[in-house]
């Protein structure tokens, strides 16, 4: 596989190699011929852009999309893909993107079982297995670059090895080392416009494959109804992640993706079922480029249009600097 990889980078892309080998480095950004980034540890810093000519980057984003079994062109100008390595990659071609062609991404994680203890302190993460392994659901908000992918995957590691956790996602990214992890991937049209698998059929699909868990790497739309008729079926423990100011805003979001599945069913009903299956929300923020937990709070039900929540953790303000 790494013999591979090193072939999906040929000429100009050749220079990518010290960034993937560098374990500081979480994202690589390539802005057309203009700019080039790097992000992770040392935060984000300008390098030299390896491509000179836009025939080089249009000559690499076709190895890219080749080698991902999938197509860009101007009917399609942007879309999602894996490296050979594991690496998440996003494209968007001219005109979308007005500089040129745009590259971001987002490098394979190591081992993120290590990094749990690093999102919190001890008590809270041993609290939050202990109520997974009795079977409750939460749901992991936070903004992008907050680490939602890595204490997912953190998490799901230390999931009982006996359990069988099925794992949908719009592009897979989630690398979490588990015995009994299957993953299934969304998939876009063909240029005929056929073959689409969004993630809402997915999450129909993985109930019928005998799960004890689901797992949504990221809610975004109307998969939210299935996930909640998911944990309303048996499969506690179950886990999702999307975006979100704050652990509140993020009961308020997941309603409105539940809405989104077109069913007429009234916000009140959706209320109750989310008070009643979604025991916590463990959410996240970044300082620097420390990730950590800034709140978590545990849904005891609704009154009204109002969410009872307890508050069970929030950061101190200077504690993402231990």
């Amino acid at each position: 596989m790494i013999s591979e990889f090193h072939h999906q980078l040929v000429g100009e892309a050749q220079q990518l190699m010290p960034y993937f080998q560098d374990e500081t480095v979480t994202d690589i950004l390539i802005n057309g011929t203009s700019s080039f980034y790097i992000d992770g540890l040392f935060g984000l810093v300008e390098k030299p852009n390896p491509f000179s000519h836009s025939d080089t980057i249009f000559y690499f984003i076709e190895r890219l999309v080749v080698a991902a079994g999938k197509q860009i062109d101007a009917t399609a100008p942007f879309l999602d893909g894996r490296l050979l390595d594991g690496s998440r990659f996003h494209v968007v071609l001219p005109p979308l993107a007005v500089g040129g062609p745009v590259i971001s991404i987002r490098k394979r994680k190591n081992d993120e079982r290590d990094l749990l203890k690093t999102f919190g302190p001890c008590e809270l993460l041993t609290w939050i297995q202990e109520q997974l392994g009795n079977q409750k659901n939460f749901l992991i908000s936070g903004g992008t670059g907050t680490g939602k992918t890595t204490l997912l995957s953190a998490l799901i590691a230390d999931i009982n090895v006996q359990e069988r956790i099925i794992l949908v996602e719009e592009v897979s990214e989630i690398q979490a080392k588990h015995p009994h992890l299957i993953h299934l991937e969304a998939r876009s049209a063909n240029s005929d416009g056929r073959g689409k698998v969004c993630l809402r059929d997915l999450v129909r699909t993985a109930l019928r494959m005998r799960p004890n868990r689901l797992i949504v790497g990221e809610c975004r739309g109307a998969e939210a109804f299935d996930m909640l008729q998911a944990m309303n079926t048996g499969h506690g423990g179950s886990l999702g992640t999307l975006h979100a100011n704050s652990a509140r805003d993020a009961l308020r979001r997941f309603e409105a993706l539940t809405l989104m599945a077109g069913l007429e069913i009234p916000l009140s009903v959706v209320r109750d079922w989310i008070s009643s299956l979604v025991f916590g929300v463990i959410h996240l923020e970044r300082m620097g480029q420390k990730r950590y937990i800034s709140e978590v709070l545990t849904v005891s039900g609704v009154e009204g249009s109002v969410y009872r929540f307890f508050p069970r953790y929030r950061a101190q303000p200077n504690s993402s600097d231990d």
